[in-house]
């Protein structure tokens, strides 16, 4: 009995020692979080650079390339890209650099001390030549959507709700697109990625059985295919439409998640409702560059998405519906990269609380080139619809940025306007001081025309009018002004 006692205590004492000596665990290092492409500058000999810092996961380690560029108007840098190692340390990521990509001549890699907040990450740079400041953003959760639904120069949409082929497709064609048509690998590893978080078992796409054969609901041909196993087999010869399997088929030995199966309009396979229903399949819907333009504004957008003068963030949309001023923003961003050559970086020191949309990043590049300012102290009303003379005077400062790069908004009236020979429209009383030039002079190069009866309207004066959007451009119309801006005034 003593010794059973004995052993015992012994091992009460054991855990008790062992509990002293357990350290406590360690929460894992916030690695996810960081992971993106981060757009924005750093400080260093040559002065401020532009930057893209894409963090990214490779066999399990953080890595990220650092990739820098000039800025014509603010350095003479060099291009250049290396790798960099990424590691966690008390509240701070340390980036140290690695393997040259692209060394410029006589150029030097730098390692990062850097604190990610939101999606801010800032910090210290140090070179050889010194110390330095650090500032990047990635896109916040808004422009993140918009970026995960777009491929190529389309837009995609994943539809967790249960419907018929058929009434998949009419709630596509409504809505300004069609049922998906993949046509590549790549695009194929698009879409799984975007039905990947649905919740349902299959996804209608735009595949359909047409005397036999399947075919495409926009005329594509129906060349590249990705079938599940024995598939199709057009089971008890009603299994017309295409689908792609989110999960394995149960019933079927080998099936594959993300391959293609021929199903019935409704879906339902009978013995097997677990799996097949309504109630298991949604749909994916894609749409065109754009989902909608008036027929006398069609060669003149072909020619902006040829530009790139269309932002990803108006991918899609229906473009006859009214620009709101975080859209234009972004067309104005476009449109100096575009008559310029040069890429645009963010401000650091951004005065808008508003801005927590999709249109962020650009409203900050558009802030910094000194193309935008805001609606008030600290606002800039990303989702007011923007005027008419408010978007001629963001096309007027795109223009002066281009010709002068040392131009700002405080020294605007170092940089007159042109506007001789034009005759004043009727409501000439209604445009705003801020805006008068700039109005003229986009009427006398034909970037933005009068409303006929000799007006321009500026602005909404009355209720009436705004309830009309009398004054607002839509999507398409801000896109024409920039094909125009593009032409008439590079």
């Amino acid at each position: 009995m003593k010794m059973m006692r004995r052993g015992v205590s012994l091992l009460l004492s054991l855990a008790l020692l062992g509990a002293l000596l357990v350290v406590p665990a360690q929460a894992a290092p916030p690695m996810e979080e960081i992971l993106g492409v981060y757009e924005g500058y750093y400080y260093a000999a040559q002065g401020q650079t532009g930057v893209t810092l894409s963090v990214y996961q490779e066999n399990g380690q953080v890595k990220a390339l650092f990739d820098f560029y000039n800025l014509p108007d603010r350095t003479n840098a060099k291009e250049g890209k290396f790798y960099m190692d990424v590691r966690y340390e008390n509240g701070e990521y340390f980036f140290d650099a690695t393997e040259w990509i692209e060394r410029p001549s006589g150029y030097n890699t730098v390692d990062l001390q850097l604190t990610l907040h939101d999606y801010i990450l800032s910090g210290k740079v140090y070179a050889h030549t010194g110390t330095y400041s650090f500032y990047a953003e990635k896109p916040n959760d808004a422009y993140e959507e918009v970026q995960d639904s777009i491929y190529g120069d389309h837009r995609y949409e994943r539809v967790d709700q249960g419907m018929t082929w058929s009434q998949a497709q009419e709630y596509a064609v409504t809505h300004g697109g069609y049922l998906a048509v993949i046509t590549s690998p790549g695009e194929q590893v698009f879409v799984e990625k975007l039905i990947a978080k649905g919740s349902k078992n299959q996804y209608w796409l735009g595949g359909h059985r047409d005397q036999g054969n399947f075919t495409w609901v926009n005329g594509e041909g129906f060349g590249y295919t990705n079938w599940d196993t024995d598939e199709p087999d057009n089971h008890r010869g009603v299994e017309d439409c295409l689908q792609i399997l989110r999960l394995p088929n149960p019933a079927l030995p080998g099936s594959q998640a993300m391959k293609w199966n021929d199903a019935p309009n409704d879906n339902s396979i009978k013995g097997e409702e677990d799996f097949f229903s309504l109630s298991h399949v949604g749909f994916v819907v894609e749409y065109d560059a754009w989902s909608g333009s008036s027929d006398w504004a069609t060669p003149e957008l072909k020619e902006a998405l040829e530009n790139d003068l269309i932002p990803d963030v108006l991918i899609g949309k229906d473009l006859k519906g009214q620009i709101t001023r975080g859209e234009f923003a972004a067309v104005a961003v476009k449109l100096y990269e575009a008559m310029s050559g040069n890429r645009t970086i963010i401000a650091m020191d951004n005065p808008f609380r508003d801005i927590d949309c999709a249109e962020r990043l650009y409203i900050l590049k558009a802030y910094n080139f000194a193309i935008v300012n805001g609606t008030g102290f600290d606002t800039y009303g990303p989702n007011d619809l923007i005027s008419r003379e408010q978007m001629a005077t963001m096309l007027t400062r795109v223009v002066k940025k281009v010709a002068h790069p040392n131009y700002t908004i405080e020294t605007d009236a170092n940089y007159p306007l042109d506007t001789s020979g034009v005759n004043r429209f009727a409501d000439d009383g209604d445009i705003s001081d801020y805006a008068y030039a700039a109005v003229y002079f986009m009427a006398k190069n034909g970037i933005i025309n009068g409303m006929g009866n000799n007006l321009f309207a500026p602005k909404n004066t009355t209720s009436a009018q705004a309830a009309a959007f009398y004054a607002n451009a839509t999507r398409e119309q801000a896109l024409l002004t920039s094909v125009r801006s593009l032409n008439n005034l590079k």
